[in-house]
């Protein structure tokens, strides 16, 4: 009987056992890495970085006599009072897209990193941010990998 039980579970293990290319994530991997990369990473970071928007939002103070700003976000005297949970967004969305790369939330990864970087008035970073992630996750561009 325990012979039996001991050749079942080797059968049955062996059965699971599929071949795949060389760093290819099996079915289970990528879902472990859609997961933590959305729930623990980008959701933590999409709320910092809205959080940071609205508390830009409210140091800012519509001048009636002038033309309104479009995002008063951006318009507001001192940008690097929510530098800090900026920087905390930014080291979240980084680890998503460098551990759970193999999931897919890498590319909304970068857009958010590009967007905390502009919130931080980064301007150069947060272009060239915005150009790797038009370059890397371009649908029509033909060496584009499915991430």
């Amino acid at each position: 009987m325990r012979l039996a039980t001991l050749i079942l579970v080797f059968l049955t293990v062996s059965a699971c056992v599929s071949t795949r290319k060389k760093g290819e994530a099996s079915r289970f991997s990528k879902a472990y890495h859609n997961v933590t990369g959305k729930y623990n990473g980008f959701f933590n970071a999409n709320i910092l970085l809205q959080e940071s928007i609205d508390k830009l939002n409210a140091q800012h103070r519509d001048n009636y006599n002038k033309l309104l700003d479009v995002y008063p976000y951006l318009a507001v005297d001192n940008p690097k009072a929510v530098s800090p949970d900026l920087d905390k967004a930014i080291e979240k969305v980084a680890v998503v897209a460098t551990v759970h790369r193999v999931g897919h939330w890498t590319d909304d990864s970068y857009l958010l990193l590009g967007r905390a970087q502009f919130l931080k008035q980064d301007f150069e970073s947060a272009e060239e941010t915005f150009g790797f992630l038009t370059e890397e996750y371009n649908p029509s561009n033909i060496k584009a990998k499915d991430p």
